[in-house]
């Protein structure tokens, strides 16, 4: 029986990262959950549906994928008619 563990995606993840050329110290299981995340947000506005997927008891845990970057937040109040 083939046994998929956390430890084993992760190098996998590297070797393919180094095979491409990217910094394998940004590529590991986590992020393809960080990026799901701010991606079902993008399309989906349910952060409490957001939560029950990614197994969060507390809406808290789930806010950090609200948070929005510095360019972001620029266009945001650029776009308000004032």
């Amino acid at each position: 029986m083939f046994c998929i563990t956390p430890r084993g995606i992760s190098g996998t993840l590297k070797k393919i990262a180094e095979e491409l050329n990217i910094n394998t110290k940004k590529v590991h299981p986590h992020s393809f959950r960080h990026m799901f995340a701010i991606n079902f947000l993008k399309n989906n506005k349910d952060v409490t549906l957001l939560a029950d997927l990614l197994g969060h008891a507390n809406l808290d845990t789930t806010k950090i994928y609200l948070r929005r970057t510095e360019e972001e937040q620029k266009e945001i109040i650029n776009s308000i008619n004032w």
